[in-house]
């Protein structure tokens, strides 16, 4: 099993109510989408803040995920346009 197709079957055993599911999704990726964000925003307490609000974010709307996609590219998505927007927040009016 590949690891996109692994994704795909974490992601339906979610939205069928196993916790533990999304659990080893975290695990997977939270330290790639941490390095994401901490690129960003070069900050480690925003990274930390954009990982965790991306995972929450994922999780609520995980029903929208597509499975014909990867999920990296989904919640790297989601992880990049937080980052950006907490940048964006920093600038000057």
């Amino acid at each position: 099993m590949t690891r996109d197709e692994r994704d795909t079957m974490l992601v339906q055993a979610c939205l069928r109510g196993d916790p533990s599911a999304f659990d080893e999704l975290v695990d997977r990726y939270q330290r790639v989408l941490f390095n994401v964000a901490f690129r960003i925003t070069g900050s480690v307490d925003d990274a930390m803040d954009v990982t965790q609000s991306t995972f929450v974010s994922a999780y609520e709307k995980l029903h929208t995920f597509d499975p014909t996609r990867r999920f990296f590219s989904w919640i790297y998505r989601i992880a990049s346009n937080r980052a950006l927007k907490v940048v964006e927040a920093r600038k000057p009016l």
